[in-house]
């Protein structure tokens, strides 16, 4: 009797610590993964989500959703996003990660800054919000800026809308769109002449890209999952892996 009453006991504190852990599931998948450093000229900054102070950003560093990452004069940043897109920030800017993509479209946030993205693998897709618009890119290069002046939105390769809630442009490859404000409608499509081509972005190469990648994956993969340790009814130790589905 007694030694059924200890299973009992055992089986509850299991069941409560499983539990307790469930429960707080959803805080620690508040902030998954969203992308690695694939690329780096000079040094930037970078400021975890719920943090103010900015520290160091290295090659091959994770970023997680809500990570803001500061760039200076003449400094650069190449990241691979979980969802397949990258994304290359020029000079003098400011992203945070919004969502590294995979189930959803990858999504960044500027108040300033440059940032010209294309997609790697996958068909998530990349948005790229402004306090004027949202750039929604549907192919596989294009380059976004905001500033003191009008967001600028110029697409090299595959598609392109921008939107906010006064309209919609739609873009394709060779053409341009200006946002005044986000009380004004996107401006009408217009071609791009040659000098409106960006070259900055070319002086961005990935060091090792095939492996930052798998080194990506493993961390989204171990950030959905969570390993305990735990005793069986004979009370020897065994791993148990736990995942967490993301939403």
């Amino acid at each position: 009797m007694k030694t059924n009453s200890s299973r009992m006991s055992r089986c509850a504190v299991v069941l409560a610590s499983c539990l307790s852990l469930l429960a707080s599931a959803p805080a620690r998948a508040a902030s998954p993964v969203a992308g690695v450093v694939i690329s780096m000229e000079g040094k930037a900054e970078f400021q975890k989500a719920g943090e103010e102070a900015f520290r160091p950003l290295k090659f091959n560093e994770m970023l997680r959703e809500g990570d803001v990452v500061k760039t200076g004069h003449g400094v650069r940043v190449g990241i691979a996003f979980v969802g397949g897109a990258e994304l290359r920030i020029n000079e003098n800017s400011s992203f945070k990660m919004e969502s590294g993509g995979g189930s959803k479209p990858t999504s960044v946030f500027t108040q300033f800054g440059n940032a010209w993205t294309r997609l790697l693998h996958g068909k998530s897709g990349m948005r790229v919000r402004t306090p004027n618009a949202v750039a929604a890119v549907r192919g596989t290069e294009a380059d976004v800026n905001y500033g003191t002046g009008p967001m600028t939105v110029k697409v090299y390769e595959g598609f392109v809308d921008v939107t906010n809630a006064k309209g919609t442009t739609a873009l394709r490859a060779g053409q341009q769109t200006q946002v005044a404000g986000s009380g004004q409608a996107p401006e009408p499509a217009r071609a791009m002449s040659p000098q409106d081509y960006g070259t900055w972005q070319n002086a961005l190469k990935a060091v090792d890209l095939n492996k930052s990648l798998k080194i990506l994956e493993a961390a989204a993969v171990k950030d959905r999952a969570l390993d305990l340790d735990m005793k069986d009814k004979d009370g020897k130790s065994k791993k148990v892996r736990m995942r967490f589905e993301k939403k």
